[in-house]
C-alpha cells in the first residue's frame, strides 16, 4: 500500500450507499466541510454516469433538508430552467418534455427523479420551496461560457437570496488555468474555470466538491459505453487505491507529508464528456487536487444512466 493510499484509507469518511432514499447519516461529515458556504459546486468526471448523479440527489437532499439550500443550479438554458422551475412551483404539464432540448444527460431517469424529489418537496413546503435555474450555456468560446455560468449563479443568488447547489460537468472546479486536452497526445484548451471566478467573489463561502471514479460503464447518448480503468498518470487512479465503495475525503483536512502527496501533486483528472473515446481518455490539468476541489466523493464503479421509459 502507498503512503497516498494509506492517508486517502484514514482520512475518507466511507458512504455507505447511492441510494437518494436512503438515510443521510453516512454524509452527516459533509455538513461540517459544506460549513457556511452560499454555493457549492458539484464536478463530476463524467456525464452520463448513474451513480454520480445518485449521489448528487443525496447531497441536495442534505443540502435542503439540513443546510437551508433552496436552489438547484444546472449547465442548460435560461429559459429550460425557467420552464422546469415554473413545474416545480405547479406541477402542472410534463417535466420530460420541458427538458427535450437540453444535453442527453439532464434527460436519464436519475435527473428525472431528483426533479420529482424537488417538486415533492414543494408540495410539503409550499411556503419555502426549492427552485431550479439553467445557467445559460449559449457560448462559443469557452472563456466567455466561463465567466458566464459563474456570473448568472452569482446573480441568481443575488436575486433569491438563496444557497445554491451548482451541479456541473467539471466547470465548477476551481482552475484558475484548467487545461483540457481530448486525447492523450492534444495539447489542449486552457482557460479560467467557472469555479475560479466564484472562489474569487465568494472566498471561502465557496465549496468545490469533485465525484472521480475508477472504473464501469456510462450512459453516451443512451447507449452503454465502457469507462475502463484510468492509466496510472491519471489521478483517479491514485484515489482508488482504497477498496472502499464510496467515500468522501476532505482535501483540506491533511498536512502530512502523504497527504501532500494526494491533495498537492499536480493533478491529472478524467473527464468522460461529449467527446469520447475509450481508448483515448480525455483529461484536465492545470492544478492540483486541492486547487481544484475542497472535497471528492470517489465511486470504485459506476454503471450507465438510464432512459426513461
Amino acid at each position: 500500500m502507498t503512503r497516498a493510499t494509506e492517508w486517502i484509507t484514514s482520512a475518507a469518511h466511507s458512504l455507505a450507499t447511492a441510494d437518494p432514499e436512503a438515510p443521510l447519516t453516512d454524509l452527516e461529515p459533509l455538513r461540517a466541510m459544506v460549513g457556511d458556504a452560499s454555493i457549492v459546486g458539484v464536478a463530476r468526471g463524467a456525464h452520463g454516469a448513474r451513480e454520480f448523479s445518485r449521489l448528487t440527489h443525496r447531497v441536495l437532499r442534505l443540502l435542503v433538508e439540513e443546510l437551508g439550500f433552496r436552489s438547484l443550479a444546472i449547465e442548460a438554458g435560461w429559459t429550460t430552467g425557467l420552464e422546469v422551475d415554473a413545474w416545480l412551483q405547479s406541477g402542472r404539464g410534463d417535466v420530460e418534455a420541458r427538458l427535450r432540448d437540453t444535453h442527453s444527460w439532464w434527460r436519464v431517469s436519475e435527473f428525472l427523479g431528483v426533479l420529482h424529489w424537488m417538486r415533492a418537496y414543494n408540495e410539503q413546503h409550499p411556503d419555502d420551496p426549492v427552485r431550479l435555474v439553467g445557467l445559460d450555456v449559449a457560448a462559443e468560446e469557452m472563456s466567455v461560457l466561463e465567466r458566464r455560468l459563474a456570473a448568472n449563479a452569482l446573480r441568481w443568488r443575488e436575486h433569491t437570496g438563496h444557497k445554491i447547489l451548482y451541479w456541473s460537468g467539471s466547470h465548477s472546479a476551481v482552475g484558475h488555468a484548467r487545461t483540457v486536452a481530448w486525447a492523450p497526445n492534444e495539447a489542449g484548451v486552457t482557460s479560467r474555470n467557472a469555479g475560479s471566478y466564484l472562489r474569487e467573489q465568494l472566498g471561502t463561502k465557496y465549496v468545490s466538491a469533485g465525484l472521480t471514479f475508477h472504473h464501469g460503464s456510462v450512459d453516451l447518448d443512451g447507449k452503454p459505453a465502457p469507462a475502463p480503468a484510468p492509466p496510472v498518470d491519471i489521478t483517479d487512479a491514485t484515489l482508488a487505491g482504497t477498496r472502499l465503495e464510496h467515500y468522501l475525503l476532505d482535501l483540506r483536512a491533511g498536512g502530512s507529508d502523504a497527504a501532500r502527496t494526494v491533495t498537492d501533486s499536480p493533478a491529472k483528472l478524467r473527464l468522460i464528456g461529449p467527446r469520447y473515446d475509450p481508448t483515448e481518455p480525455a483529461s484536465m490539468s492545470g492544478g492540483s487536487l486541492s486547487e481544484f476541489f475542497d472535497v471528492v466523493l470517489h465511486t470504485r464503479e459506476v454503471t450507465p444512466a438510464t432512459q426513461p421509459r
